[in-house]
């Protein structure tokens, strides 16, 4: 297992959720978990999985435009935009360790550490009890739609439907900064609607394949009318550029199958 090391704040926000970008200044070729580690505190302090790296932006409106993503505050974007720091890693299922994990830092290491065989006992060590109540699989995250895949194959995915298979939904500015999309509960399978927290799970869950995305096995909450999975949703708002007001198109392709896309308005 590899670690990142990310600075505070930026190592925080990512752990609350609340950051899905790491902005770095070359592509990222790794897939898959991570450790986080807190830069100069020599422990691991959370885990993550990356889930694809961006091409780099390339105005400055459009890094303005990003920032809910990213989380660097307006004042310090000019710096950062000029410096370099454009690409975006796109990461999921952000947790904090219970306890963190200390690892013996090599010498010269600024981005990556190749963590020992100790270290990484310890890390499972400290999950291995962490229910799985937000799954994004790690074949879930081998498999996403290219982002630069042209729109035409994106919209492949999509196969010719039943009447009363589809439903539009509009996007408002708490879906984007919460994570979510508001569902139609009587388009979705009542087995696979729980509670409103994590001790209600329903019964069954369904596949929800974003395009461009991931996709991710869940369950729905009711009391929300969302899929409890939010990280798969994040990724999915990030790779399709999604603003307050544009529309989705949940699409049920089989009884507990779903696809989700942007859809582009004329």
């Amino acid at each position: 297992m590899k670690g990142l090391i990310i600075d505070e704040p930026w190592i925080g926000l990512i752990l609350k959720d609340e950051k899905i970008w790491e902005m770095r200044k070359t592509a990222c070729h790794h897939r898959g978990p991570i450790a986080l580690i807190r830069k100069g505190s020599g422990a691991v302090v959370g885990t993550a999985e990356v889930a694809g790296s961006l091409p780099a932006i390339e105005t400055r409106e459009a890094y303005a435009a990003a920032e809910q993503h990213h989380r660097i505050p307006l004042a310090r974007q000019e710096t950062a935009f000029d410096d370099g720091w454009r690409t975006p890693w796109v990461l999921s299922n952000a947790q904090t360790l219970p306890k963190p994990v200390p690892y013996m830092h090599p010498y010269g290491a600024v981005i990556w550490v190749n963590l020992n065989n100790d270290v990484i006992a310890a890390i499972r060590s400290e999950t291995a009890d962490r229910p799985a109540t937000d799954p994004v699989s790690v074949a879930a995250i081998q498999h996403p739609v290219p982002v630069s895949a042209p729109r035409s194959q994106a919209r492949s995915h999509l196969h010719a439907k039943q009447p009363g298979s589809v439903r539009l939904v509009r996007v408002t500015g708490g879906n984007l900064r919460n994570n979510h999309v508001y569902l139609p509960l009587d388009f979705s399978p009542k087995d696979a609607i729980g509670g409103s927290n994590k001790t209600e799970l329903a019964e069954r869950t369904i596949a929800v394949t974003f395009v461009p995305g991931q996709t991710v096995e869940t369950d729905i909450d009711g009391t929300k009318r969302i899929l409890r999975a939010r990280s798969p949703v994040a990724d999915f708002f990030a790779r399709a550029g999604m603003n307050d007001g544009d529309r989705l198109r949940i699409a049920r392709v089989e009884p507990y199958r779903y696809e989700i896309v942007k859809v582009e308005d004329a």
